[in-house]
């Protein structure tokens, strides 16, 4: 008799995936109840320092003579670094070298930098995204792991009186029921389709459940007129 049953090689990166994707839903989590809350509070208490200035946002991120730009050393007198996403904030606004109207840009320029400085870090909108990814990477997690619980279960056996094993419903299929073979999938992905009497189709992939090829030659042993794996 053969018998089929879960590929372990594609349970594991199935498994994997899933893993994976919990991973991306705890820090997707950790990120918009703690770490980025704890950011916007770091930059409340640095926000009155950062106002009394009027720098451009390329002197808040050029080093002085420490080596110490003047937007760390805001922070770091508090005993903090400077958030990553106010300095990408910060960046995005470099006048461009080539600008023709420099002045009016940096005019716009000095507006934006005392908007960004005057908000959070993380708006309400970042926060809330990411609880969506969270909810989102979960839900692919989960199923991931429900999709290898369910083929964990099923097994394909095939012996002289035909198919048989939860792969097709825990009945025995006759190998005189069987009218066609689809091999089209086979060498390439090792999926093959049988079209029963009834007109129901049957799956059998050999990527997803080891022993598959055992399964296939004891068909073709019984119906060697439907063809051969190589047509």
């Amino acid at each position: 008799m053969a018998e089929a049953k879960l590929n372990r090689e594609y349970a594991m990166r199935v498994l994997g995936v899933g893993a994976l994707m919990v991973g991306m839903c705890v820090w997707s989590l950790y990120d918009g109840r703690v770490n980025w809350p704890r950011q916007n509070r770091l930059m409340e208490q640095v926000r009155p320092d950062l106002l009394s200035t009027n720098l451009t946002a390329e002197a808040w991120l050029e080093p002085g003579e420490s080596g110490v730009s003047p937007l760390e050393a805001a922070f770091v007198s508090k005993g903090f670094r400077p958030p990553s996403k106010l300095i990408k904030k910060l960046s995005e606004l470099k006048v461009p070298d080539t600008a023709t109207d420099r002045e009016a840009l940096r005019q716009a320029q000095a507006e934006s930098v005392t908007k960004i400085l005057k908000g959070p870090v993380y708006s309400e909108h970042d926060l809330s995204t990411q609880f969506i990814q969270a909810a989102v990477t979960l839900a692919f997690g989960l199923w991931a792991f429900c999709v290898i619980g369910v083929k964990a279960r099923k097994r394909y056996q095939a012996n002289g009186d035909g198919l048989g094993g939860s792969g097709v419903g825990c009945r025995t299929v006759g190998y005189a029921d069987i009218t066609a073979i689809n091999w089209s999938k086979w060498d390439e992905k090792g999926i093959m389709k049988l079209t029963l009497k009834s007109g129901e189709c049957l799956t059998l992939d050999g990527w997803h459940f080891a022993g598959m090829n055992g399964i296939v030659d004891e068909i073709l042993k019984h119906r060697h007129d439907l063809g051969s794996k190589k047509s």
